[in-house]
């Protein structure tokens, strides 16, 4: 085998090197980080909800990690006897995301959103810009931002469901927009897994806010997806998007945009997972391809491999990685993990390494598992329970 650096690289990423033992080339360089990937991020959700952030070291590792409060509190979807939800206590993707050196998270519990600035020198040194924004939903559980626009939305699921967005500058947050309202006939909290909002997520070129709801199939509720342009998100409160329901499909879950087209990837919770494409004229979403993944529990969560032009998804229920085409959605490979987790959901990639958040199930510790794309393994099993995570952790976002 060719000894190259790249090689050099794999292997001390494999032998588990820590972040402050970073492997070394031939030539005593050191390994570059993924496209300067700084941190990791994701929510504790508890009663006193908090952002966990953990640094990435240069060899894609992590290690140490700070919890910082939002200021909020954390919430679960509950059940059909009325206990609370977790793992997946939210039964979303996307609870808090990161633009430039801003980071945004919902508060369940207490129907806010909060705005937090990251250090430009400390990737987990974290601090609130203004106090949490009242939304006029309930219960949020997605949120995305645009840089384009400096805009931040937020989707809700309880009782008063929709979206709702913001301007945002370094000063804080700007005033709601006027919910674009879905009629869940939900509750705060509200019941779940089934029938709520997924994931709100911007259009690679930012002119299209796009949230994926979900169905419930054991009461023939079609879910669907809704697209909603830019211009029209401080309209009149009520429904002004477009709403289709893609043949085929159920329980639409997390999603991602695929680059350079109009289509998108969109897991479904019932099957598998999904490529739709977004009519640039209509705003209407189409079938493109999907894919049964056989033996899937819960199929939920979407990440795009810039690095692999393929798709990353997680089962809540099942340990493993599928990688999924970006153009059809057939399955490329499978990644076995065997660290003992009951099973992964939100994650995030950057250039080779893919981050899966696992919150454990109330005896299972939580943890993060790092797998190195390139050679289909992991190089790291972190747990994070000591920095206040547990089954309630949800979102997973990533500071590059």
């Amino acid at each position: 085998m060719l000894f190259n650096k790249a090689n050099f690289c794999i292997a001390g990423a494999l032998l588990g090197l820590s972040a402050t033992a970073l492997p070394l080339d031939a030539r005593g360089e050191s390994c570059e980080a993924p496209h300067g990937a700084k941190a990791i991020y994701f929510l504790t959700n508890e009663n006193s909800n908090s952002v966990v952030a953990i640094p990435i070291g240069l060899n894609g590792t992590l290690s140490g990690g700070a919890t910082i409060a939002t200021g909020g509190k954390g919430g679960n979807t509950v059940n059909a006897t009325g206990g609370a939800n977790g793992p997946d206590a939210l039964g979303s993707q996307a609870a808090l995301t990161v633009v430039d050196n801003f980071l945004f998270t919902v508060n369940a519990g207490s129907n806010t959103l909060s705005m937090m600035k990251i250090s430009k020198t400390d990737p987990t040194d974290l601090s609130l810009v203004g106090e949490p924004a009242i939304l006029p939903g309930q219960f949020p559980v997605t949120v995305a931002a645009s840089r384009k626009n400096s805009l931040v939305c937020v989707g809700t699921t309880g009782a008063q469901a929709g979206i709702s967005c913001a301007s945002y500058s370094g000063k804080g947050l700007g005033d709601m927009s006027p919910l674009t309202a879905f009629n869940l006939n939900q509750t705060t909290p509200p019941s779940g897994p089934l029938n709520g909002v997924a994931q709100t997520f911007f259009s690679e070129d930012e002119t299209r806010l796009i949230t994926t709801v979900k169905g419930d199939p054991t009461r023939n509720n079609t879910g669907y997806i809704s697209v909603l342009p830019i211009e029209k998100i401080y309209s009149y409160s009520g429904a002004h998007d477009t709403r289709s329901s893609p043949n085929g499909t159920a329980v639409l879950f997390g999603s991602t945009v695929i680059p350079g087209t109009s289509n998108i990837f969109v897991t479904d919770a019932s099957f598998g997972a999904t490529v739709l494409q977004v009519n640039p004229f209509t705003d209407k979403v189409s079938l493109v391809s999907k894919q049964t993944i056989e033996g899937q529990k819960a199929t939920c969560w979407a990440a795009y491999s810039k690095a692999r032009g393929s798709v990353f998804v997680t089962d809540a229920a099942l340990n493993h990685l599928v990688e999924m085409s970006a153009v059809d959605a057939q399955i490329i490979s499978t990644i076995d993990l065997t660290n003992g987790d009951p099973g992964l959901i939100d994650l995030k990639i950057s250039g080779r390494y893919v981050y899966a958040l696992s919150p454990g199930n109330g005896t299972t510790a939580s943890a993060v598992t790092v797998v190195d794309s390139f050679v289909g393994e992991q190089i790291q099993h972190f747990l994070v329970n000591g920095l206040g995570a547990g089954k309630n952790s949800q979102g997973m976002a990533i500071l590059e």
